[in-house]
């Protein structure tokens, strides 16, 4: 053997000091003419980068037989480069770029694409069991012989869960991953449909309800966790704007769906409805839709262990290649699969809520949060109020009033986009000013970057001119008026509110990035509690303070509280920098524990290790004597 196929055998690792033996053994590969081939071990070269500058690491590999074999030399080669990039994959490294950056998602622009679609039309299943069900309420009322505020109740308690939920579930999704969360909603949330479909009693409608928003409430929170796997804050706006149309489509075409079902086929049609779409979707999903939780794939080129994070077309692809390998291949695949499953594991543990609530305890995130929730609070009085008012003020029936949430469900759809794209720009205009790169493909570092600022530039506006448009609102609600009137003003109030919290929401994304699912989560608890309160009260608020004032007085406690938005303004950087240190500190503290305790613990290794020698050369001692 000569040298420099000596020098082929030589395992290299970055990850310890090379003992005096392995010292030894590369010296007698330096010396020119000596016999290396009955050293009775080979050497392996497995990662060489002696450019980086650390010590290289030399060890004893087995020798084996398979080097005479041409075609399990191939083999062997093939399992050496397999198990190189699992490494570096499970490892969490992402790919570069061929300019030498780092690629935040390996998933094409196309996937990312798809991938959005899809969760968007899951964000629409949770507004859409909602809003579907307010045409066929006074239905509901003469159906089970019970008052208005009686049937209001299975909204409340709709919301309830909507908020809840998601504190539990939005944590198993950062944990297990993306997909099995999602599966396990949609069943449960199909489940509940059936049954719904199938009951008879006001107690059955209201448990159900609390299942069927268990289910379905939870993706909203996911989604925001998938555009945080695969996206940076860049080009995020662009991608979150359309996840948020997607839920805002559920105001336009719910009640239209609603009123057309509740009217032809009855009400039950309404959830047989929701049966047929869940069913489907849930379908799609399991075949088509990859794992992206950053966890469990890196930025999405580790491949997922479980045959549950896989879709049904990466298990089909899977086992096409395996079908093709020859016996060694195959060998070398399935312990590249344990490794593998051991490198990208999660320890999965019950879902705690309050990591939820942990949330609420950052100032900035408490600002955005609760003013999401106000705005969410006046959006639901708004709208649960439209069938009672529009009914008595112009007559009409189920599908006539669902017609009239199209202008606010329309306007809130395309506010999302618009303003999607609208803090794009304006994120990529401050970063040219401040010399920060913006190259969509890689982590933006929002160290220094004011993004609260940024963000809220585009939110004052369109609250502003939002508020403007509510608080007239009630004195637009009168028999001489025309109906265009309060339409047009749902049209400008869906546009400005829808757009605002977008992207307060896409703010709340770039403040947790690691945590977008909990973060949403949280979100999502607030904004739905206070939504089920505005579901609860506003028939007691219509008659008590009347139409016209009930609005104007919600108008105007939005625009007092925009004040929290201006204190979020100006001191959200020094916030997030402070949390930032708190938790570079915590993780310093961990390492300097983990470090004193491994030189503990080698310390009372090397301690009984010579108790234990002591001990035996008494023993000998004694023998001999």
């Amino acid at each position: 053997m000569t040298q420099d196929e000596s020098a082929a055998d030589i395992q290299v690792s970055m990850d310890r000091e090379p003992s005096p033996k392995d010292e030894e053994k590369a010296e007698e590969l330096k010396t020119p003419g000596d016999n290396v081939e009955n050293h009775g071990n080979s050497l392996d070269v497995e990662n060489s980068n002696t450019s980086s500058g650390k010590d290289l690491d030399i060890k004893p590999a087995n020798v084996s037989s398979s080097y005479s074999d041409p075609s399990k030399l191939e083999a062997q080669q093939r399992s050496t480069t397999l198990q190189a990039d699992v490494e570096a994959s499970a490892a969490d490294v992402d790919v570069a770029a061929s300019n030498g950056t780092v690629v935040h998602s390996a998933f094409s622009k196309y996937e990312k694409i798809f991938i959005v679609v899809m969760i968007t039309t899951a964000g629409f299943f949770s507004p859409l069991s909602g809003q579907i069900y307010y045409p066929v309420l006074p239905t509901l009322v003469d159906n089970y012989q019970l008052t208005h505020s009686l049937i209001n109740l299975s909204i409340t308690t709709y919301m309830i869960l909507q908020g809840l939920a998601p504190s539990f579930i939005g944590t198993f999704a950062d944990q297990a991953g993306r997909r099995p969360a999602y599966i396990i909603a949609f069943v449960i949330y199909t489940a509940a449909n059936i049954g719904l479909a199938l009951q008879n009693s006001y107690a059955a409608l209201m448990v159900l309800r609390c299942l069927q928003s268990a289910g379905s409430s939870g993706v909203v929170s996911f989604g925001y966790g998938v555009i945080a796997d695969i996206t940076v804050p860049a080009d995020r706006g662009k991608y979150v704007g359309p996840m948020a149309a997607g839920v805002m489509v559920a105001p336009a075409l719910g009640p239209v769906i609603g009123g057309l079902l509740a009217k032809f086929l009855g009400w039950k049609s309404v959830f047989w409805f929701l049966v047929i779409i869940s069913g489907g979707y849930l379908t799609a999903f399991t075949i088509s839709v990859p794992e992206t939780a950053r966890s469990i794939v890196g930025n999405g080129s580790v491949p997922p262990n479980g045959y549950w994070r896989k879709s049904i077309i990466q298990c089909l692809q899977e086992r096409h290649r395996v079908k093709q390998m020859s016996a060694d291949e195959r060998s070398a695949y399935e312990e590249q699969r344990a490794r593998i499953g051991r490198g990208n594991g999660t320890e999965l543990t019950f879902p705690n809520p309050l990591k939820s609530f942990a949330i609420l305890l950052e100032k900035d995130a408490l600002i955005i949060i609760s003013y999401i929730g106000l705005v969410m609070f006046s959006n639901i009085a708004l709208l649960t109020s439209t069938p009672r008012l529009f009914g008595d003020l112009y007559g009409f029936n189920d599908l006539e009033i669902g017609l009239c949430f199209l202008p606010l469900g329309v306007s809130a759809c395309f506010g999302a986009i618009l303003t999607g794209k609208l803090n794009d720009w304006n994120f990529r205009r401050a970063a040219r000013k401040l010399n920060i790169p913006t190259d969509s493909r890689t982590d933006n570092d929002l160290r220094n970057f004011p993004i609260e600022r940024n963000r809220l530039e585009t939110v004052f506006p369109l609250m502003a001119i939002g508020i403007v448009a509510f608080i007239p609102y009630g004195w637009a609600l009168r028999p001489q008026s025309l109906l265009a009137t309060p339409l047009v003003l749902q049209f400008v109030i869906g546009f400005c509110f829808v757009g605002a919290l977008n992207t307060l929401n896409t703010l709340l994304v770039d403040l947790f990035p690691d945590r977008a699912s909990t973060a949403s989560a949280a979100c999502n608890l607030v904004r739905s509690w206070l939504g089920a309160v505005g579901a609860a009260t506003i028939e007691q608020m219509l008659d008590g303070m009347g139409w016209s004032w009930c609005f104007a007085f919600l108008g105007i406690l939005m625009a007092a509280a925009m004040g929290l938005l201006w204190v979020e303004y100006l001191y959200g950087m020094k916030w997030r920098e402070r949390r930032v240190v708190k938790i570079e500190q915590r993780m310093e503290q961990r390492e300097d524990v983990s470090n004193d305790g491994g030189k503990n613990t080698q310390a009372l290794m090397q301690g009984q290790e010579m108790m234990d020698k002591s001990k035996n050369g008494q023993d000998s001692k004694e023998s001999s004597a």
